[in-house]
């Protein structure tokens, strides 16, 4: 198996969800994205059932804010969310965004908070990917399937204002 051995394979029957969850995705997320882009957040992120965010990061290269889209697992006050890009060979450029600069935002209906990034590791990693992996049908455990890096999984933390 390609990539992460935490995903190991998933009962039949979940690959039928699997299979229309990602074609929703496909088709659905990424005009949903715009239109909670183009509103501030105040047009829902959250997406199939599944609770969303607008992360805006810092350009890594650029400097300038960049936004976008992504389904989260809640943890408390914690927010924890997965780059998978979708099982794509690269990470997704957020990732690359937070690694550079870990000062981040969340907006959500206009609101803008500051919140901290760091990247779990180890045993933290696998409980957070198992637990959202159970959420989404396994959809993760496919993604890290067609893959071979490792999915990262990042946690957000309140920061001070």
């Amino acid at each position: 198996m390609p990539g992460d051995d935490w995903a190991a394979r998933r009962p039949s029957w979940l690959k039928g969800a699997q299979r229309w969850f990602g074609r929703l995705i496909g088709l659905v997320a990424p005009l949903h994205a715009r239109l909670a882009l183009a509103t501030n957040g105040w047009v829902s992120p959250n997406l199939g059932g599944r609770p969303g965010i607008i992360l805006e990061t810092i350009g890594r290269r650029s400097g300038t804010p960049r936004r976008v889209v992504l389904t989260y697992l809640p943890d408390g006050e914690r927010i924890v969310v997965i780059a998978s890009n979708y099982g794509r060979e690269g990470h997704p450029a957020w990732y690359h965004n937070i690694e550079a600069e870990p000062r981040v935002a969340i907006i959500y209906k206009r609101f803008r908070r500051p919140y901290r990034a760091r990247i779990a590791v180890g045993e933290e990693r696998l409980r957070y990917l198992r637990a959202t992996d159970d959420a989404t049908y396994g959809v993760y455990a496919a993604y890290a399937r067609k893959t071979s890096r490792e999915i990262p999984v990042v946690i957000l933390e309140p920061a001070a204002q």
